[in-house]
Order: C-alpha cells, then sequence, then structure tokens
C-alpha cells in the first residue's frame, strides 16, 4: 500500500493452520479494502506460516513471530508492526460471515463516537458456549464503568491503544476484560445487528469445566475491584483440536 491503512487486523495465532484459512478467506472478501492484515505467530508447528502466505495475492498480509507468552503478547507484538488507525483483533477460530462486517463496525463505531468497540457474539453449537459467552450480558454491562468484551474481536483506536500501553501481559486470563474497562472512559460499545462466530472448541474439549472457570473470572472481576494481575487461572494458549476433528 502507498499510504497507511484505516484499519489493521491483528490475528494473534498458535497452530491454527486448520482454522486459519477460514479467517483469512472471510477477510479477502471483506467490501472494505482499505485494510492490512498482521498474524501474530507464536512459533507454530503445524504449517500456519504456509497457510497465511498463501494468502499473500488476496490480502495485504504480514507474517511476525511472537513467542508464546500468552494472545496479549501475540496481539502487543501484532500491534507494533501495525500502520492503520484502527486496530481490529481477530482470534483465528473466529468466523466473519458479512462482507460488510469490517465496514459497518468502523462506521457504526466513528458514528457512535467510541474509540473501543465489537460487535455481537455468536457461539455455534454449544449451549454451555453461549451460556458462557452471553452477549445479552456483554450488552448489559456495557452501559457501566467496567464493560467487558471477548478477546475473539476487538476494535479499538491505534491512538488510545498506545495510550494504555496495549495489553496487559501480566494478565493470564481476563486481559480482554480488562482492557475494556481501561478503554471504556473514551468511549465504548458493542454494534448492534452485526455478528461474529466463534467456534465452540474450547467448550467441546473442556465442557463444565470452562463454564465454571468463566463464571468464577467474573465473580472474581466482581470482587476484586476489577483487576486481575493477581487472578491465578490461566489461559492454555495454541492447545486445541484441528478443525474437523
Amino acid at each position: 500500500m502507498d499510504k497507511s491503512p484505516k484499519v489493521s487486523v491483528v490475528i494473534p495465532a498458535y497452530n491454527e493452520a486448520t482454522y486459519i484459512d477460514r479467517l483469512l478467506e472471510a477477510l479477502a472478501k471483506q467490501n472494505l479494502k482499505d485494510f492490512e492484515v498482521i498474524v501474530s505467530d507464536a512459533l507454530s508447528k503445524d504449517g500456519t506460516k504456509e497457510v497465511v502466505g498463501s494468502f499473500k495475492d488476496k490480502l495485504d498480509i504480514k507474517f511476525v513471530e511472537a513467542p508464546p507468552h500468552g494472545p496479549a503478547h501475540g496481539r502487543n507484538v501484532g500491534a507494533a508492526k501495525a500502520q492503520g488507525e484502527w486496530l481490529l483483533f481477530l482470534d483465528a477460530d473466529v468466523d466473519i460471515k458479512d462482507p460488510k462486517f469490517i465496514e459497518d463496525l468502523l462506521q457504526e463505531t466513528s458514528r457512535k463516537g467510541w474509540k473501543t468497540s465489537s460487535a455481537q457474539l455468536k457461539v455455534e453449537g454449544s449451549l454451555l458456549g453461549k451460556i458462557g459467552h452471553s452477549q445479552g450480558y456483554m450488552n448489559l454491562v456495557a452501559h457501566t464503568r467496567h464493560p467487558i468484551f471477548q478477546g475473539y474481536c476487538m476494535f479499538t483506536d491505534r491512538t488510545v491503544f498506545e495510550k494504555l500501553n496495549g495489553f496487559n501481559e501480566k494478565i493470564r486470563y481476563g486481559e480482554d476484560n480488562d482492557y475494556a474497562t481501561r478503554a471504556a472512559p473514551y468511549g465504548f460499545g458493542f454494534v448492534k445487528k452485526l455478528y461474529y462466530y466463534v467456534d465452540p472448541r474450547r467448550y467441546e474439549q473442556e465442557g463444565i469445566k470452562l463454564l465454571l472457570k468463566n463464571m468464577s473470572h467474573e465473580a472474581y472481576r466482581l470482587t476484586h475491584g476489577f483487576n486481575f494481575e493477581k487472578n491465578t487461572a490461566t489461559y492454555e494458549f495454541g492447545k486445541h483440536q484441528k478443525r474437523g476433528d
């Protein structure tokens, strides 16, 4: 590109070869073309780099390496390479079915005067996932001083992101919620009638344990001053089944 793109899409990845192709295909079909893609890879061993490379003729795409220190680190490394005015963080297992997704997210966020936002989350095929990732609950607390969103899809103004020093890498579980609370004073909200889809893989693998973990995490957030640094919960980055297994 001759000029900086409007949006930088940052995707942290760790052994995501069977998932990231689906997301990259969806991005290649977006109506808005004024964006770049940065895949921040945690030294994958499954051919993720090769899959990303196969999209070089379809997308303005970069591949950067970030040692496997968790999603927060991967996102921060990717963001440091970004040129866009806005940062859109997407997880590799997300699916986007609307070709106007980035365009509508950008337009509605700007129209509302928000500096950070997300779309509406949908979990496909998992009742536990629907309960554990309740978009209704997130829409409700979006109107408080301490909103939350999921790391699957986070849209934020680059200037605000840099002012906040990005994601807190000391937090091992909940760095996405922490960022939402810190970004909220600059304007925060969810775009209605705009959806992204989350794979149920973690709930299929961990079942009720994951639901209880997420409920415990939210209880911790509400009872510890909305601070997660001392929370002992962890996220096992890169440990998941391949798509189709």
